[in-house]
């Protein structure tokens, strides 16, 4: 796999593959029930890919939003849920190829780039968004979700290891 040029850009790919590998094993059964009366294992994994899709995809890259992970219950405040594993896979894969041709190629200095904001944070709404931003809050609302999806599959007796991994693509 090719290393981003952006150190950034590789902890944001490292996060994916965290968030992957404590999913990993988990069968659809499993990624659709809801757990403890918080969300299913699928939708933070549709969650956080909203959130690329929307920052990284159509913010700055102008694309049109994922047609299945682009939808409003997978924003924030959404219902938890999805009824559709396969759907959450496919979308997973396609926003982060998208994502991943556009950041690849980016250097750390060119996360300066700042767009307008028109999302539900004021203060970005007043400042513009800059990529950099855009990523390292993607990367750490990755890790919120990898601890919360961790911690759950560990009161299920499963193991899921450590986190963050390997931070390969960011040395």
């Amino acid at each position: 796999m090719t290393r981003p040029r952006s150190r950034v850009a590789g902890l944001l790919f490292d996060a994916w593959r965290d968030l992957d590998r404590v999913l990993d094993g988990v069968d659809e059964n499993e990624a659709l029930e809801k757990i403890d009366g918080g969300s299913s294992f699928a939708w933070p994994l549709a969650h956080t890919t909203n959130q690329v899709d929307t920052w990284i995809n159509v913010r700055f890259q102008k694309t049109a939003p994922h047609e299945y992970i682009g939808l409003e219950r997978f924003r924030m405040g959404g219902p938890g849920v999805t009824d559709d594993w396969g759907a959450v896979e496919t979308g997973v894969r396609e926003v982060r190829a998208t994502a991943r041709r556009y950041l690849t190629g980016l250097s750390d200095d060119d996360l300066a780039a700042v767009i307008p904001y028109d999302g539900s944070f004021q203060h970005l709404r007043e400042t513009g968004i800059s990529l950099r931003y855009a990523l390292f809050r993607s990367i750490t609302h990755h890790y919120f979700h990898i601890g919360e999806i961790s911690t759950k599959r560990d009161r299920l007796g499963h193991e899921v290891g450590d986190y963050p991994g390997q931070l390969e693509e960011s040395l």
